[in-house]
């Protein structure tokens, strides 16, 4: 079993894109486990990488990062929250009719999925964070506070939210906004340097730690995400084990070559939906005795 002193996790909010599947939750912990049980000398490739949240945390923590997705959409959204100012994140909020809009392009730009991506219920680009009977009251309640206040977080506190007729718990708008802002701060650290490629182009890596975060076993995702199969996948981390440490995050594994060596016990697994798997906790797993 891999070991964890929480006291030495880094302060401060985690940080990475609002994505399906993003281990932001976790990413500190994750990142703390590594750097525990084997050290801060080794890159670490982040081969599954979608929302970022694991290279942003290892940058933060001065380790040296490989982040790979086969998404391009998702690389080159992170890619470009960095790249721009606190002002530019301010154009992402949009109203139901322009996100249904940008939807039926059918060439989009990155700021087009990233405007879907931040103004979707579940942030699954498909359907707009608020339903028709609320969606332009929260809508122009968060415009208005950014244009009078400038604020992300603190909205709550501000004039415009008190003496708003109708107040709603959250403005989930804004709390993503805020979440871009806080990636943001790579760029006073690194060089982010994004790649789209397979996860068997990765095959001659020697003497690096491996973060896997695939497809989940069972899942939709599994089903029909580029027909992903998790056995091929399981053969493949057991051979690069024998020349790397080997992490794989997921809930099970069924291949008993493989075993659990940490679990999450307040993190359970979802899939795309957004869903949780009957209560299950996400996990760590490792090849047997590696």
């Amino acid at each position: 079993m891999l070991s964890l002193d929480e006291k030495k996790i880094r302060k401060g909010k985690p940080i990475g894109l609002p994505y399906q599947g993003s281990k932001k939750k976790i990413s500190k912990k994750i990142i703390e486990i590594i750097k525990q049980n084997f050290g801060t000398d080794k890159p670490i490739y982040d081969i599954f990488g979608g929302g970022g949240a694991i290279t942003a945390e290892c940058i933060l923590n001065g380790l040296e990062v490989y982040y790979n997705d086969l998404d391009k959409d998702i690389t080159n959204a992170f890619e470009r929250v960095i790249s721009q100012d606190r002002e530019w994140i301010k154009t992402l909020i949009i109203s139901r009719e322009e996100f249904f809009e940008i939807k039926a392009k059918e060439s989009k730009t990155t700021d087009d999925f990233l405007k879907l991506l931040v103004n979707s219920f579940g942030n699954n680009k498909l359907r707009y964070l608020y339903n028709k009977e609320i969606s332009d009251l929260k809508y122009n309640l968060a415009k208005e506070i950014i244009e009078k206040h400038d604020v992300f977080s603190g909205y709550k506190q501000t004039e415009t939210y008190k003496r708003s007729i109708e107040k709603y718990k959250q403005l989930e708008q804004l709390q993503r906004l805020q979440q871009l802002q806080r990636l943001q701060q790579l760029q006073q650290l690194d060089e982010v340097k994004a790649t789209n490629k397979s996860y068997h182009t990765f095959s001659d890596v020697s003497g690096a730690v491996l973060y896997l975060d695939p497809p989940y076993e069972g899942s939709y995702q599994e089903s029909y995400i580029n027909s992903f199969d998790s056995q091929e996948f399981y053969n493949w981390a057991f051979e690069m084990a024998k020349n790397n440490i080997v992490i794989i995050s997921s809930y099970k594994i069924s291949d008993e070559r493989f075993e659990a060596v940490y679990s999450f016990e307040k993190a359970r697994s979802t899939y795309q939906s957004g869903s949780s798997d009957n209560g299950k906790n996400e996990k760590l797993f490792m090849v047997k005795n590696s």
